[in-house]
Parts: structure tokens; sequence; C-alpha cells
């Protein structure tokens, strides 16, 4: 089976990477269900024990349920602000779940469809939704605003890295509307 070349590895990650950060960050801040983004939605991957790896601050979680449970406990006013991100492939051909060989297999290993790669994310993560004044709420309360609306929100960079591989069912003929093409295997978010 013939390799993508690495000028296509590059572009169908950084391609595949956009469309990923655009859409999984949008998710997250509108507080949609999470779950289409990782590989426990893929039959084939939950059957080859492909699960995905969540680790927030160090902290392990056990599926995406556990990590949506853990940012409704953050409250409803947090947003995360990508500022930059990176793509590099890791696998031309990602084989873990990989369906039975087609006649298109060889053409979609070329074209980078089976490919695997990592995605780093760096940004600001916004906690409350304050008017920003900079004044605290000490401040604000004795200029005659209440201290809670006044404060501006509390500001952390953070890192996050993911490794995306593909999800079968979406490339098989005839998928599903609105499957992801590809879906994390493993998550690292840091906030610094």
């Amino acid at each position: 089976m013939a390799l993508p070349n690495p000028e296509t590895q590059a572009k169908v990650a950084s391609e595949a990477a956009q469309s990923f950060v655009d859409h999984f960050y949008e998710t997250l801040n509108k507080r949609r269900s999470l779950a289409p983004f990782y590989a426990s939605t893929s039959p084939r991957l939950s059957a080859a024990g492909v699960n995905p790896d969540i680790s927030i601050n160090g902290l392990v979680l056990a599926d995406v349920a556990a990590y949506e449970s853990l940012l409704d406990s953050q409250g409803g006013h947090v947003t995360y602000d990508v500022a930059s991100f990176d793509a590099h492939p890791v696998n031309p051909v990602y084989r873990i779940g990989e369906p039975d060989a087609g006649p298109g297999d060889a053409a979609a290993a070329r074209s980078g469809d089976r490919l695997s790669f990592s995605v780093q994310v760096s940004g600001i993560v916004r906690y409350g939704r304050g008017r920003g004044d900079g004044k605290s709420g000490s401040d604000a309360a004795a200029s005659g605003g209440n201290g809670d609306d006044d404060t501006a929100p509390l500001e952390k960079p953070f890192n996050e890295a993911f490794l995306l591989v593909p999800h079968w069912e979406a490339w098989t003929r005839n998928a599903a509307r609105g499957l992801r093409k590809w879906v994390i295997v493993s998550q690292n978010f840091r906030a610094l």
C-alpha cells in the first residue's frame, strides 16, 4: 500500500485540524455535547479497544461524560479562546479498527484519509463574564457598581494537546450525516 507523501500528510493534518479546532471549541463554548468528537462514538474503534484518554490538569477522567460533568461544575460562563494551534501527522496509515480492505483503500491511504495526527492548541480560558473594566470587586463596589458584574473575568492561559485518528464509520460509503471524520483518542488539557 502506497503511503501519502509528506506534503499530502501535512495538508490533510492542517485542514482537518482547522476544522476540528473551529468546531470543538465552538461546541465547548456553547456547552453542547462533546461526545461526537471522541473515539467512543466509533463502534469499530471501541471494539478494537480504543477508548479516549482524557486528562484535565492532571486529573485522568474515565470518559467523555466525566469530562462534561467537570465542565458543568465550572459554571455557565466559561469560554475558551484559541490563540493558535499546530498540527503534525503522526501515522500515515492508522490501522486499529480499520474496516476490511476494499477496492478504494489504496487510494484512501494515498490521499491521507487513514492519517492520524496531533494537534497542539494554546489560548485563554475565561471564567466569569464581568464587564472587564479592570476593577476588583471592592473597587467596583466603592465606585457604585456591584462587585460581581463589574469585575473582569478570571483569565488563564491554556495549552491542550490532542491525538486524532480516523472515524471509520464516517469514511464509509453512505455514512450518516454529521459524523466527525477524525475523533479524539487522547486529550491533555493544562490551564497555566
